[in-house]
């Protein structure tokens, strides 16, 4: 099917070479469309000169503030097959409404019954559109594998996935067991682990080890959480299957700045564990001695993502890297502050934050910083251990992040708490939200 998308100001001025002005404009008054700004109107094909079904998109009397990406979104969804999009009358960059439009197509219905229907084949004419298909690809594959059900979403499911997503790139992937963990010193995975007959395990993604710049990327890997011996609540534990969105989207990053031959280098470390209850769980009052030989009393069992990321950016610190990032859907505390769409941000440096939140913008997700307030830091203090996994009610993805701070050394460091929008409305399906921003934000490093 071809598909036009006409762009128009108020005047509705330029669609004469496509359709009859007379039909035309009866057809705008009769469903209200005036041109004004994101407006739009679908129009059937038997009113094309083409034959073709359009879309009509306002654009006011200019473009500044036209939303493209919700744009595409909107049509995207109203496209039902295979489909070639002609867009017409539009000067700028079309990269937010293609993007809109393809991720748009996202099903997820392997576990329904009877025949699934498959995702549809846009194409553009006359756009060259590689790089928009590479993204949507890995997003699509971050969202599948944070969607699948626990139960399916074994350690080694997640290796076998993660391998499928980067065959045949230039990613490097080094999969760690539980010996190597216990043999170096990775107490906080090893810890929280210790509940689960699946074992844990860490893998490492590399791309162009020898790039002047080197990114560490670390992703919380937690493939269900249930609270550990401090128990979540039965409502909470029904979106706990997407606890490994960080881990996942980590994958999906390296995978899209792979295939578009970025010039840095990037390192994913993801450590891949489960919190479970049994009588090998950690309890309450244990300590866990870190890959840095820093020990964490742990006050919190559900305080678990903590503790694998403190192992996992003391191994990326030891390499020096010119930057390391985080991602994690980590605290409760950074959704009570920042509601659902918008994760959270903390930073040792302003302005690769700043850089940060602006290439996130760039590509509409929305990103705030919150403090690194060091008069925290004694809200953490243990009088067993170094420090311990909770500091109280308030502030608590603040002093999350101070315990991370412990273990980055001297980098240069940026953590992102993505706990509300890793999830859609309604709680449930996935989102990738992250992974674009920190593509975007890596390949303009330089």
């Amino acid at each position: 099917m071809n598909i036009d998308i006409l762009f128009l100001d108020n005047e509705l001025t330029d669609y004469e070479q496509f359709f009859d002005k007379k039909q035309f404009e009866e057809y705008c008054e009769t469903h209200s469309f005036t041109g004004k700004q994101n407006q739009i109107l679908s129009v059937p094909p038997s009113f094309s000169k083409d034959l073709n079904p359009t879309f009509l998109v306002g654009t006011g009397e200019n473009n500044d503030d036209i939303n493209l990406y919700d744009i595409g979104i909107s049509i995207g969804s109203k496209i039902e097959s295979d489909a070639e999009i002609n867009f017409l009358n539009i000067d700028d960059d079309t990269n937010l409404i293609i993007d809109g439009i393809l991720y748009a197509q996202y099903k997820f219905d392997d576990y329904k019954s009877g025949d699934s229907s498959s995702i549809n084949t846009i194409s553009f004419k006359d756009i060259e559109s590689t790089e928009n298909e590479i993204k949507k690809d890995s997003v699509f594959w971050v969202r599948d594998l944070i969607n699948t059900p626990a139960l399916d979403k074994s350690p080694e499911v997640f290796i076998d996935k993660v391998n499928e997503l980067v065959d045949s790139s230039m990613v490097d992937v080094q999969i760690y067991d539980k010996k190597w963990l216990e043999e170096n010193n990775f107490g906080g995975v090893l810890g929280v682990g210790k509940g689960s007959d699946r074992p844990p395990y860490f893998l490492v993604g590399k791309y162009n080890p020898k790039a002047k710049y080197q990114v560490s990327l670390i992703g919380k890997g937690v493939l269900f959480d249930t609270g550990g011996y401090s128990l979540k609540s039965p409502s909470g534990m029904e979106t706990m299957k997407t606890d490994m969105s960080g881990a996942a989207s980590a994958w999906g990053v390296i995978n899209i700045v792979a295939r578009t031959n970025q010039d840095i280098g990037l390192t994913v470390y993801t450590p891949i564990v489960e919190n479970m209850v049994s009588g090998s769980a950690i309890r309450p009052g244990d300590v866990l001695k870190t890959r840095n030989g820093k020990t964490i009393e742990v006050m919190n069992t559900d305080a678990e993502g903590r503790l694998i990321m403190s192992d996992a950016l003391a191994f990326a610190a030891e390499t020096n890297p010119d930057l390391i990032c985080d991602i994690a859907t980590l605290t409760g505390a950074s959704v009570v502050a920042l509601g659902l769409d918008i994760g959270a941000t903390f930073s040792n440096n302003n302005d690769l934050e700043k850089k940060f939140i602006e290439c996130a913008k760039s590509i509409k997700e929305d990103f705030h910083p919150l403090p690194l307030f060091d008069g925290y830091r004694k809200l953490i203090d243990s009088d067993l251990a170094d420090m311990k996994n909770t500091g109280g009610r308030f502030g608590g993805a603040i002093t999350a992040a101070l315990l991370l701070k412990e273990f980055i050394g001297e980098n240069d460091w940026i953590h992102l708490d993505i706990a509300g929008p890793a999830r859609s409305d309604n709680r449930k399906g996935a989102t990738g939200f992250g992974v674009l921003s920190l593509y975007e934000f890596f390949k303009n490093l330089n």
